[in-house]
Formats: structure tokens, sequence, C-alpha cells
């Protein structure tokens, strides 16, 4: 299903066991390199993979426990290595000593050019390994954006990182306009590839490629019913808010990510976009709000507690809209974690507004 291209007793003696402590205490190069990054992965090059789902499920809800575990191994390996990287940039947004925060920029830089070097995820073999690489591609995307061009000596690397995430949202944009099938091109999918999308864009400074997510964030928000919510994901049945949970993630991310990046409104009603997030948000606290939607009762436990890691994209809305009620209401559950988002997103966005008045020049 899947391939992978893939160690005399006194004084003296006192002075020599202080000695010796002393030299232990010091980090050999080999020890002092392993606290500042982490064993990278075999790249993974090629996927092909079924669906999670039943053949037969009409709305992807029924789940095939065969298929989704098979899924979920392929998958592993990148994930890993994802989150290894965001642990990494928020090291690196925590350290106070300048050469210490550099190592741990450094080897993100380091670790994705291994991968850029050996064409990862460079020979997707199924429509369903094509869907689920482009949020990969995002995640690591981000994670590299928070270490370019804060090392030394590694702009040969940067080419050959940009050049293949390049490669990367090319091949994205010309799935999603020509063989994804209707639904996946307009869902949380087309969310997750927009954020990807839109992150390449912004570091190749490519406008056809920044173009296309904005055009795909404008329409994702045009198709939202008018309280907010995403008709394709309340479709699910019973995952319906787990999936407009996973389409705001990328979703708002990459708005802010775009205007930060001063291009504009990142396709965004941001009036709308509030109304979404208020909708996500409320239903987080009560579920029942989809399921008087879907007559089915929500896989999402209620409460805020409970769904941290569904709740990531709350920091960059914030800097969005400067929703204090909104972020008063979350504050004790910081900081929030998506490592997809780049890690630490209260690190990331905290405190932070981000303006959505056009700046970029292109």
């Amino acid at each position: 299903m899947t391939d992978f291209t893939i160690v005399k007793i006194g004084s003296l003696a006192a002075i020599s066991i202080f000695t010796l402590i002393a030299l232990s205490s010091v980090p050999s190069p080999a020890n002092a390199a392993e606290e500042t990054c982490f064993t990278v992965p075999t790249p993974v090059v090629s996927l092909g993979f079924g669906s999670r789902y039943e053949t037969a499920s009409a709305t992807r809800s029924d789940i095939d426990e065969e298929s989704d575990a098979a899924v979920t191994k392929a998958l592993k390996p990148i994930d890993q290595f994802i989150q290894n990287l965001a642990k990494q940039v928020t090291k690196a947004g925590k350290e106070t000593d300048p050469a210490t925060r550099k190592e741990y920029q450094r080897c993100v830089i380091d670790a994705v050019y291994q991968w850029a070097a050996a064409n990862a995820l460079s020979d997707m073999r199924t429509d369903n390994a094509k869907l689920s690489v482009p949020s990969r591609v995002g995640g690591i995307a981000i994670a590299y954006a928070q270490s370019r061009n804060q090392v030394s000596g590694v702009s040969d690397r940067q080419r050959v990182i940009e050049k293949w995430l390049l490669e990367r949202g090319r091949a994205t944009v010309d799935f999603f306009d020509n063989d994804a099938t209707k639904g996946a091109a307009r869902n949380n999918l087309r969310a997750w590839a927009s954020l990807a999308v839109g992150e390449v864009g912004i570091l190749n400074e490519d406008k056809p490629l920044t173009d296309w997510a904005i055009l795909s964030n404008r329409t994702m928000i045009a198709g939202a019913s008018v309280d907010g919510s995403l008709p394709l994901e309340m479709n699910r049945k019973q995952y319906a808010l787990h999936y407009q949970l996973h389409a705001m993630s990328p979703l708002v991310t990459s708005i802010a990510r775009l205007c930060d990046a001063g291009y504009g409104k990142g396709g965004a009603d941001l009036a709308k976009l509030a109304t979404m997030a208020k909708f996500s948000f409320d239903a987080v606290k009560d579920p029942t709000i989809v399921h008087k939607i879907t007559g089915i009762k929500q896989t999402v436990k209620p409460g805020l507690k409970d769904n941290t890691s569904s709740l990531g994209w709350l920091e960059p809305y914030v800097s969005l809209s400067n929703d204090k009620k909104l972020e008063s209401e979350f504050a004790d559950l910081r900081p929030l974690s998506n490592s997809k988002l780049g890690g630490n997103v209260t690190e990331l966005y905290g405190n932070r507004r981000i303006s959505c008045v056009i700046s970029a020049i292109r």
C-alpha cells in the first residue's frame, strides 16, 4: 500500500573526583547537537493508500477501521517529522540565548533540506494520498518559514527547499483544479491545500499561488451558511463538528498568514468569518448546536478544555479580529498548539495584531 524511501587517597583524589564531575557536566559535541536537534527520519517519497471510509459511505462518515489504520500508519512518519519541526520552532521562540536559538533554527532548515533534497512527497500514487499531503506540506512550510533567513551560510539549502516546496505547491493546485472530486475541491481538504499553497506562494513570492489561496479562502467563506456552519462539513453526520473545526484551522491560519505577508484580506470576508468563528466556538461549548443541524449526536465532547487540539486557529483569528471578548473565554487554555499550524500558536500569534491592508508589492 505504501512505499517509503526509507548508536594515594586524599586531596588529590578529591581533585580528581571534582574534575570528573566537571568534565561530565560538559556535553560532548555530539550530545550538544542532539540537544538542539532531532534525528531526521528517512524522507517519505512515495505514498499510495485508499480512503479511511467505507466505499459505500456517500457522506464519508462510516469509517473502515482496517483502512483507517493503514492510512494513519502510512502518514505517521510524516506527521512525526512535522511535530519535531514544530517543537524546534517553539524552542527557538522561547530561547533567550541567541546562539542556541540559531541552532534550533538551523536544525529546522537542515531537516527540511534533507527531505527537499530527496524530493520527498513527490510520488503520490492515489487520489487519497494527494488529498492528504497538502496539510503536511503546509506544516513543513510554516515551520521552515519561522526559521528562514535566521541562520547564516544556508542560502544554498534554502534555494533547494523553496524550489521543492514550489513544486509541491504547484502539484497541489493542479490536482485540486483538475482531478479532485467536487466535494474535496470545496471542503476542509481545500482549506488545507489553500494554507499550503499560500505559504509556499509567500515563500517564493509566487503570485499565482497566493492568488489561488486567496480565491480558495474566498470560496470557502462564500460557501458557508448564514449561521456560520459549513454545509459540506455538516453533511458528515456524527463527524460534522469535527470537520467544521478541521476546516477552520487552515482557513483562519491561511488568511492570517496571507494578511501578515501583506496580501490584503487573503480572500476573506472578515464579517462572515466572524460568524463562522462564533458558530464553531459556541458549538464546541455546546455540540447540540450541530446536533440540531445533523440530527445526530456529535463525536466532539462538549467543552473547550476537552478540545484544545482543535482550537489552535483561535490565536490567528484573534490577531485578525481583535475580538477581546472571545479571547477572554479561552485565555486560560493557553498555550494552544497545533503542529501543522506551526507548533505553539500562542507564541506565534498571541498579543499580535495582523493587518489586512494590502502592503505587498507584486
